[in-house]
């Protein structure tokens, strides 16, 4: 998950795809309230164009996470820029997509769920920076790469849920194809907030054992 190209031979094209995660940011963001804000507006039919559009662009975004750092690997052009700028782009695309969502489309357990989500990753972020500026980097664990990925998950199955829920009737049985949507994001979402706690305190306590 890391690109970069400080090297001048190095191929520009994983730092090219982190970029266009960042830029893919606030256009998922944006589809998001436009597809939330025309469904009371202009209408279901481009409700539901707005909110595919949306789930087309974050998932395209979130496979540029596996494959800039395929490539970074791969092309040689692997550096700590790289992986600190793929980092961040993971934490706009993700943190953007989920405060919208949070704001307009999902229930309660799962705005406290995202709201767990953002307040973890401003709380690394800041031990982060404040070790940076003694000199000291907080690598980013295991846990935390696993975390991203669950994280991806939940966000693109609430985004896909909107799209379900204006192309699907409802009903269908017992567990009917919103229903295993529903589920796969309360799990996925949850299971990201487990997973960002159990690796927050693996980055706190690292850090205080280095003081």
């Amino acid at each position: 998950m890391t690109s970069s190209a400080t090297n001048p031979e190095a191929s520009p094209l994983p730092m090219a795809l982190t970029i266009a995660r960042f830029a893919a940011a606030p256009i998922v963001a944006g589809l998001l309230l436009g597809g939330s804000q025309a469904l009371f507006t202009e209408g279901r039919d481009l409700s539901l164009v707005l909110y595919a559009l949306a789930l087309v662009v974050f998932v395209l975004a979130a496979l540029t996470d596996w494959l800039d750092g395929m490539l970074a690997r791969k092309l040689n052009a692997t550096s700590a820029l790289g992986a600190a700028l793929d980092h961040s782009a993971d934490k706009a695309l993700t943190t953007a997509t989920l405060v919208i969502l949070a704001a307009t489309a999902l229930p309660i357990d799962l705005i406290v769920a995202a709201a767990i989500l953002v307040t973890r990753d401003v709380a690394v972020g800041g031990l982060r920076e404040g070790l940076a500026l003694s000199g000291r980097k907080l690598p980013v664990d295991s846990i935390g790469k696993v975390k991203t990925v669950v994280l991806m998950i939940g966000i693109g199955a609430a985004i896909a849920f909107q799209v379900a829920a204006l192309t699907i009737p409802a009903g269908g049985g017992p567990f009917s194809p919103l229903d295993a949507i529903q589920w796969l994001t309360r799990a996925a979402l949850w299971g990201a907030v487990v997973l960002a706690l159990w690796s927050a305190a693996e980055y706190f306590g690292a850090a205080f054992k280095k003081t």
